[in-house]
C-alpha cells in the first residue's frame, strides 16, 4: 500500500507541474509541388519529446507553453522545416520533396528508436489509426491481415476469448510458439490462465474453458504504435523469451500543451457468422425408422405431415409438421452486444507531462441469456519530468476482468457438456429454440426427448464458470545524460496478475420411469451427472530490470557509431491452487463442502530467474551503409549448472543504393538492400532437471488407493524422467531483403527471404515402461522454417479532395522436421479418435494422420465381405495443418471528409480435424450424409480380395456387395467405416474473410471548433462480415479452436462453436 501511495503522489506532482497556461497551434501541411495534404508528418516542439502527427487531411494541432517555441516539421521523402511560433496561432506549411530525407523512425529491440534506413532486417510498424479503425476490443483483431509474416487468429467467437499470433511459422515442437509482448520496454506475461493439473472430472481448464490470454488485456485505444520484430537478428537482444519474435507496444503519452480530452465510444451487434450446412431431407429416427427418442436424423424421409415429436409426458404428446426447420441453427443463438468506451486526459509543459485514461468494455455474446459475458475495465496513468540532465518516465496500468464463460467442449465430451455439442444432436425437424424453456415438463431433465443428449439450454444455464482477474503492470524509466554522446538508463518493469475462478456442473438425474429415465420407446436411461464444483486461484508475477549505457558518437565526417551495453535481470513465477469436489449433496449449491467426498486439490508453485548481458553497436558510413553487431549471453536458473550459460550473436547490414547512385531519373525514391544473421536461445520450464515427487495415487486394477490415508500422506516419484543434462534450445536465422520506393514514395515494395533452423528442442517424449517412467525429458529435434514475405504499398490517386491508399501483403512459409530423438520417426503432438497431429522426419511440422482405406495396386478401394472399406494397416497422411500462403489486402479511400476502408484476409491451404463434422455425421444431421439419397449403393471403384486356401491375397475382383438403406448410417460413423469416415472429418482450412469495413466522416475543423472540439469523427464499421469457405468445408470456421492458442490448436476443433461477425458505430472526439 505504501508503494501505491508513493506512486499516486508521484503522478499528482507530475500533473501539478504540467498544468500551466498553454495555447494550441493549428495548421495544415501540404506538398510544395502538388499542394495536396500530407498525412503522417511529424510536428515536433524543438528541444522536447513533444510531438504530433498530421491526420489524413494534413491537419495538426499541438500545444505550446512559450511564445519562443519552435516547431519542426519532418516526413520521409520531404525536406524538413523549422518555424518560430512567436504570436501566430495558425501555421500552414508547404514541404518540398527530398529523396535524401529517409529518417523514418521505428522502435526496435529494448525500446530503442532507430531510423528505419539503418535496419538490416524486416521491421513492421503499425499505427494506432490502423489498429483501431474498426474499434476492436483486443490488439490481435486490430492487426489481422495487416502485417506480412504474421498469422493471427481469434480462436473462438466467445467474448474475451484467446487469440493466436505466430511470426514466421511454428518452430518449436514443444508448443511454445507465441511471441514476446513488450509494453513500453517491459516484457509482460502472456499466459493463458487455467493451466492447472487435473482436478476431478473437470480436467485441464485450458481445454474446457477459454478465459482469454493475457495479451488481450491490452486496451487498443491506449496504443500509439506497434512494432513487430520477426527475425532472430531483430529480437535477440530481448533474450530467451524472444525466440519466436517480439511485439513491441508503445502506449500513448502526455504531450506538452493545453489540457486535452479524448473520448471514444462504440456500440456493436454480434451475430453468428458460420453455421453447419445441415441436410433437410430426413428427420428424427434411426435406420429409416421413426424412433422418437433418437438424438439424430437417421429416420424416414421428411414429408411435411403432422407427427408426434419429443417426449410423452402424462400420456400427452406434442405434434408438429415432419419437415426441416428453416434457419434452425442460427435462430438458436442470440444477437450479442458489445460496448467499448474510452476517456483520457492529458497535458503538460516542456518540463513535465501526464496522461490519465479509463477504458470500459462490455460484451454479451451470442449464447442465450447472460451466459457468455466479458467485462473489462482499464485504468492507465503515466507521466514524465525532466531536471537538467535527468529525465524520468513512469506508468502504472490496471486491468480488471470479469468473465462468465461457457464450457468449450473438451475433454469432457458427452451428455450435457456444451450448448453447441447438444444442439448439433437435435434432429433437423425439431425447433431448437423451443427448448429454451428448459424447465417445461417436456424439455426438462425428465422430459427432454432423448436420453442420449441433454437440453442445450440446460447446459448453459445450469453449468458454467466465472473468471475474475486483477492485473497491474507498468514501469519506471530513468535516464541520465552524461554527455552529448553518452547516457545511462535504468528501467524497472513489473506485471502482477491475480486470478480467481469457479467452475461448476449441475447435479442431474432423470427420475426412474420418466421419459429420459427409461420410459421412452427404446428404454434408454440418460447417464446421470453427480455434479461437481472447482474453485481456484492463480497468481502470476514478473519483475524485469535493465541497466543500459547508450552512446551515439560521430567518429569522423563519414563515420558514426551508436549503440548500447546493458544488463538484464528477470524474475517471474506463478502460484496456482485449485480445489474441487464431486457428487454434490444439495443440487444447485456450489460449495466445496457440499459433498460427502473429500475435496481433491492440485497446487503448483514456480519461480525462475534469468540474468543477461548484452551489447549492440551500429556503425554508419556516409549515411548510406550501416552495420549492426549484437551479442547477448544469458544465465538461466531452469537449466543445469553446466548448461545454464548460453551465448547468441547477431549481425545485420543495410545499404542505401539510392544514396550511392542517383536514381531519380528512374523515379526511384529509395532502394535499400539488407542482410541479417542472428541466433536466439531458449531455456525450459522450471523443475525439468531433477525428478520431482507427486501425491501418491495407486491404481490396483480392481481399486484405487488415494493418499492421504488416516492422516498419513504418501508421495511417489513423478512418471516423467527429468534430465540433468538439458541444453538450451537454439534458433539460427539468416535473412535477406530489399526495400524500394518509387514516384516520390507513391509506390513501395518490401520483400524478405528468411531461413531459420531450431535445434535441441526440449520436450517430454514417451518412454519404454521398462525404465519405470511414462515420459522422459530430452533435447531433440531440428525444425527448419523458410519463407518469403512481401509488402506492396501504394497511393494510386492523390488529389486535394481524393486519395486512395492500398497495402498488399503476402506470406509463404515452409517448415520441415529435420530430426527427431533416438531414431524416432514420429512424435504425436495431439490426437482425437485415432486422428493425430504429428511431427515426422522429412515432413512439415503438424501433419494430420488418421485411418485410411486399403487400396489395391491399381488404386481401387478394397472392401470387406459386407461391402465396407477395409482399413490400411498404418495411418495415412491427410495433409499439412500449416497454410500454403497468407495474403492481406487493405484499402482506404478518402473523398474530402469521408473515408471508406476495407481489409481482406486470405489464408490458403492446410487441413484440420473437425469434431463438429464427426458428431454431425454420427447423428445424421450433416449434408454430407446424403450421398445417393441414402439409398442402397456399392462403394464406388471398389474391389474385394481374392485369397487362396492359405489365406494369401492372390488378386482382386470387382465388388458387388452393396451397403443397404437400413445400414447406410454405419457408413458414416461406425467402426465398419473407420477407413473412409475421416475424409469428411479432416477438412480444408482455406478461407477468405472480409476482416474490416469502415465508413467514416470527419467533421470539418471550423465546425468542430464551433462545438468546442478540435476534431470529431463518426464511423460505421463491420468486422468479419463475410467469410468464403471451400465447398468441402460445410461445417465450421477453420479459425476456431478449443485446443489452446499454440501448435496444438492447429489440429482443429472439438465442437467448439461458431465464429461471429460485428456491425457497429463509433464516435471519436478530441477537445
Amino acid at each position: 500500500m505504501k508503494k501505491i501511495i508513493q506512486c499516486l503522489l508521484f503522478f499528482v506532482l507530475f500533473a501539478a507541474s504540467a498544468m500551466a497556461q498553454n495555447r494550441t497551434i493549428t495548421g495544415t501541411v501540404k506538398g510544395k509541388e502538388d499542394g495536396l495534404p500530407i498525412p503522417g508528418v511529424s510536428v515536433k516542439l524543438k528541444g522536447t519529446s513533444t510531438g504530433v502527427a498530421t491526420g489524413t487531411d494534413g491537419r495538426y494541432a499541438i500545444r505550446i507553453s512559450s511564445a519562443n517555441a519552435i516547431l519542426e516539421f519532418s516526413s520521409v521523402g520531404y525536406a524538413p522545416q523549422s518555424v518560430a511560433v512567436a504570436s501566430k496561432d495558425v501555421i500552414d506549411i508547404s514541404l518540398g520533396t527530398d529523396a535524401k530525407t529517409l529518417g523514418e523512425v521505428v522502435v526496435t529491440a529494448l525500446g530503442v528508436s532507430r531510423a528505419k534506413k539503418t535496419l538490416g532486417y524486416s521491421s513492421t510498424q503499425v499505427s494506432a489509426e490502423e489498429i483501431n479503425r474498426a474499434s476492436p476490443t483486443n490488439l490481435a483483431s486490430g492487426l489481422q491481415g495487416k502485417v506480412a509474416g504474421v498469422d493471427i487468429s481469434t480462436t473462438s467467437g466467445q467474448p474475451g476469448g484467446s487469440s493466436k499470433v505466430i511470426l514466421r511459422g511454428f518452430s518449436s515442437i514443444s508448443g511454445n510458439n507465441q511471441p514476446l509482448y513488450v509494453i513500453d520496454g517491459v516484457p509482460v506475461n502472456n499466459t493463458r490462465p487455467g493451466g492447472a493439473a487435473v482436478v476431478n472430472s473437470i480436467g485441464d481448464l485450458t481445454d474446457n474453458y477459454d478465459f482469454g490470454n493475457a495479451a488481450n488485456d491490452i486496451n487498443p485505444n491506449e496504443i500509439e504504435s506497434v512494432s513487430i520484430l520477426k527475425g532472430a537478428a531483430a529480437s535477440s537482444l530481448y533474450g530467451s523469451r524472444a525466440s519466436n519474435g517480439v511485439i513491441i507496444i508503445t502506449t500513448k503519452k502526455g504531450k506538452a500543451g493545453a489540457f486535452k480530452v479524448d473520448f471514444s465510444s462504440s456500440a456493436a451487434l454480434t451475430k453468428v457468422s458460420i453455421v453447419p450446412d445441415l441436410q433437410d431431407q430426413y428427420g428424427q429416427g434411426f435406420s429409416r425408422a421413426n424412433n422418437i427418442a433418437e438424438n439424430g436424423s437417421w429416420g424416414a424421409k421428411l414429408d411435411g405431415q403432422m407427427r408426434p415429436w419429443g417426449s410423452e409426458v402424462d400420456g400427452v404428446r406434442q405434434y408438429r409438421p415432419f419437415s426441416a426447420v428453416k434457419n434452425n441453427f442460427k435462430d438458436a443463438f442470440d444477437t450479442g452486444k458489445e460496448f467499448n468506451n474510452n476517456l483520457s486526459f492529458s497535458g503538460g509543459n516542456e518540463v513535465s507531462t501526464f496522461r490519465f485514461s479509463y477504458g470500459n468494455v462490455y460484451s454479451n455474446g451470442i449464447l442465450p441469456g447472460a451466459n457468455d459475458t466479458y467485462k473489462r475495465n482499464t485504468i492507465g496513468l503515466s507521466g514524465s519530468t525532466k531536471y537538467k540532465a535527468i529525465s524520468l518516465n513512469a506508468s502504472v496500468n490496471y486491468v480488471g476482468k470479469n468473465t462468465r464463460a461457457p464450457r468449450t467442449g473438451t475433454p469432457k465430451s458427452g451428455v450435457g457438456t456444451t450448448f453447441y455439442e447438444d444442439i448439433l444432436q437435435i434432429p433437423v425437424d425439431f425447433p431448437i429454440r423451443a427448448f429454451e424453456d428448459y424447465k417445461n415438463k417436456y424439455y426438462n431433465v425428465d422430459g427432454y426427448f432423448s436420453a442420449y443428449s441433454q437440453n442445450p439450454y440446460y447446459s448453459i444455464y445450469e453449468n458454467g464458470a466465472t473468471f475474475k482477474s486483477d492485473r497491474v503492470y507498468g514501469n519506471i524509466d530513468a535516464k541520465f545524460k552524461a554527455s552529448d554522446w553518452l547516457s545511462f538508463q535504468f528501467q524497472q518493469g513489473y506485471d502482477i496478475n491475480n486470478i480467481v475462478d469457479k467452475i461448476w456442473d449441475a447435479k442431474s438425474a432423470a427420475t426412474p420411469g420418466s421419459w429420459a429415465g427409461g420410459g421412452n420407446d427404446e428404454g434408454a436411461v440418460r447417464k446421470p451427472n453427480v455434479g461437481d464444483v472447482v474453485e481456484g486461484s492463480e497468481k502470476y508475477f514478473e519483475f524485469d530490470s535493465k541497466l543500459n549505457a547508450l552512446f551515439n558518437k560521430k567518429i569522423s565526417t563519414d563515420i558514426d557509431v551508436n549503440g548500447l551495453v546493458g544488463f538484464n535481470f528477470n524474475d517471474r513465477g506463478s502460484r496456482v491452487l485449485y480445489t474441487g469436489v464431486e457428487d454434490l449433496a444439495i443440487p444447485g449449491f456450489y460449495h466445496i463442502e457440499n459433498s460427502p467426498n473429500n475435496p481433491t486439490s492440485t497446487q503448483s508453485s514456480t519461480q525462475r530467474r534469468l540474468f543477461g548481458l548484452y551489447a549492440s553497436a551500429t556503425i554508419g558510413f556516409k549515411n548510406y551503409a550501416f552495420l549492426t553487431l549484437n551479442a547477448r549471453n544469458d544465465w538461466s536458473s531452469t537449466l543445469p549448472v553446466q548448461q545454464r550459460s548460453y551465448f547468441y550473436p547477431g549481425a545485420n547490414f543495410s545499404l542505401l543504393l539510392s544514396e550511392v547512385y542517383d536514381l531519380k531519373s528512374a523515379n526511384i525514391s529509395l532502394f535499400k538492400i539488407r542482410a541479417a544473421y542472428g541466433k536466439t536461445g531458449s531455456d525450459t520450464n522450471p523443475y525439468s532437471i531433477y525428478n520431482t515427487l507427486t501425491k501418491a495415487n495407486i491404481n490396483m486394477g480392481y481399486a484405487q488407493i488415494n493418499f492421504p490415508i488416516d492422516g498419513v500422506s504418501g508421495y511417489t516419484i513423478s512418471n516423467t524422467l527429468n534430465n540433468s543434462n538439458l541444453r538450451p534450445e537454439i534458433s539460427t536465422e539468416t535473412e535477406f531483403g530489399a526495400e524500394l520506393k518509387f514516384f516520390n514514395n507513391r509506390l513501395g515494395l518490401d520483400i524478405s527471404y528468411y531461413n531459420r533452423v531450431t535445434n535441441d528442442q526440449i520436450l517430454p517424449v514417451a518412454s519404454a515402461p521398462s525404465i519405470g517412467y511414462n515420459f522422459r525429458v530430452v533435447n531433440f529435434g531440428k525444425v527448419r522454417n523458410r519463407g518469403v514475405e512481401i509488402a506492396l504499398s501504394g497511393t494510386p490517386i492523390k488529389t486535394k479532395d481524393i486519395s486512395w491508399d492500398i497495402m498488399y501483403t503476402f506470406t509463404r512459409n515452409r517448415n520441415v522436421v529435420l530430426a527427431l530423438p533416438d531414431g524416432l520417426n514420429k512424435v504425436v503432438l495431439k490426437s482425437a479418435f485415432d486422428a493425430q497431429l504429428v511431427a515426422r522426419v522429412g515432413q512439415p511440422l503438424g501433419v494430420i494422420e488418421a485411418p485410411v482405406a486399403k487400396y489395391d495396386p491399381q488404386g481401387r478401394i478394397v472392401v470387406s465381405a459386407n461391402g465396407f472399406p477395409l482399413q490400411a494397416n498404418d495411418l495415412g497422411a491427410y495433409g499439412n495443418s500449416q497454410r500454403d500462403f497468407i495474403m492481406g489486402l487493405n484499402n482506404n479511400f478518402r473523398y474530402k471528409e469521408f473515408s471508406l476502408g476495407f481489409a481482406i484476409d486470405y489464408k490458403k491451404g492446410g487441413v484440420f480435424y473437425s469434431g463438429s463434422a464427426d458428431l454431425l455425421n454420427f447423428v445424421g444431421n450433416s449434408a454430407n450424409t446424403l450421398f445417393n439419397d441414402r439409398r442402397t449403393f456399392i462403394v464406388p471403384n471398389s474391389v474385394v480380395e481374392v485369397k487362396n486356401n492359405a489365406g494369401q491375397v492372390i488378386g482382386y475382383a470387382e465388388n458387388t456387395k452393396a451397403i443397404t438403406e437400413s445400414n447406410v448410417f454405419a457408413y458414416y460413423y461406425t467402426d465398419l467405416a473407420r477407413a473412409i469416415a475421416y475424409k469428411s472429418r479432416i477438412i480444408d482450412k482455406t478461407f477468405i474473410k472480409l476482416r474490416e469495413v469502415t465508413l467514416s466522416y470527419t467533421l470539418p475543423g471550423k465546425i468542430a471548433k464551433k462545438i468546442g472540439a478540435e476534431r470529431a469523427s463518426v464511423t460505421l464499421y463491420g468486422r468479419n462480415l463475410f467469410t468464403w469457405l471451400p465447398k468441402e468445408n460445410r461445417i465450421i470456421d477453420p479459425e476456431v479452436s478449443n485446443l489452446g492458442n499454440d501448435l496444438a490448436s492447429e489440429f482443429g476443433e472439438f465442437r467448439s462453436g461458431p465464429s461471429t461477425k460485428n456491425y457497429g458505430l463509433s464516435l471519436n472526439v478530441t477537445f
